[in-house]
């Protein structure tokens, strides 16, 4: 049964071992962190599958990891923050028949991004709150609904499991907020950025699904896809997203949003 949902932003600077003293600029996100993983703890998560921004992203197929991730940040030259997961053979064999059945491609792969900070900073974050054995999909460039849709099988495959299941949801928002940002300024960011957190808040798919992909691409934002895998999931289950941080320090939005969940539909 899934048992809680999470949109988690994934900037490494997040971490100590990176940051160098600068995550007090992220204070609220890091409080979030901490306030998701006790709620993991407390409704005794013993499944989590994980939706990565930044592992295998190719245009028509989805990913999901059917051996053991093994990663670092090394690309962030922080290369002694390390993340290790082995794979949960059930949830990876359930959600994968559950896509077929529904017509969509999700490939089974041995190898992933050996640097996938949108799995490697949760996780280093989360801990141990995070069970030992997970799974792990990821989005492409095939349309929003088709993203939903993936949902929506990933969500029938979750309710076979018994025990406490978490959607742990992984995307930055939007990259160009101001002039600060390392990807420049876009006039209409702030736009995509309140319409997203307006969608999220409101759990409307349809308003995301709407938003214009040139211009998602234009602001450069890699949350709206996960947040649709994450809504499609829980169709069918009353969903209470509550933002409980929205930062951007440097220019780029990070939303931190927790997903409390019970049976029938909201």
């Amino acid at each position: 049964m899934i048992a809680l949902g999470a949109l988690l932003p994934h900037p490494p600077i997040l971490l100590p071992e990176i940051a160098e003293g600068r995550q007090r600029d992220v204070r609220a996100t890091l409080d979030a962190y901490d306030l998701i993983g006790r709620r993991l703890v407390e409704l005794e998560v013993r499944r989590v599958l994980m939706i990565s921004t930044h592992g295998i992203v190719t245009l028509r197929r989805f990913h999901i990891l059917n051996a053991r991730l093994s990663g670092n940040l090394s690309r962030f030259r922080a290369p002694q923050v390390t993340f290790e997961r082995d794979p949960d053979a059930e949830l990876i064999g359930l959600i994968g028949s559950a896509a077929e059945a529904h017509g969509l491609p999700l490939a089974a792969t041995q190898s992933w991004e050996e640097s996938d900070h949108s799995i490697g900073v949760p996780l280093s974050l989360l801990g141990d709150a995070v069970p030992a054995q997970i799974a792990i999909v990821s989005i492409s460039f095939r349309t929003p609904e088709d993203h939903y849709r993936l949902g929506q099988a990933i969500g029938e495959a979750l309710s076979a499991i018994e025990e406490p299941t978490a959607i742990l949801a992984s995307g930055d928002a939007v990259h160009t907020l101001t002039e600060e940002s390392a990807y420049k300024h876009h006039p209409r960011a702030q736009e995509v950025q309140l319409e997203f957190e307006s969608a999220l808040t409101s759990w409307d798919p349809d308003r995301l699904c709407a938003i214009d992909e040139s211009l998602r691409r234009e602001v450069d934002e890699s949350v709206i896809s996960p947040t649709l895998v994450l809504m499609g999931a829980l169709q069918g289950l009353s969903a209470y997203p509550r933002i409980l941080a929205s930062e951007h320090p440097w220019g780029v939005g990070y939303v931190t949003s927790l997903v409390e969940v019970s049976e029938g539909s909201g």
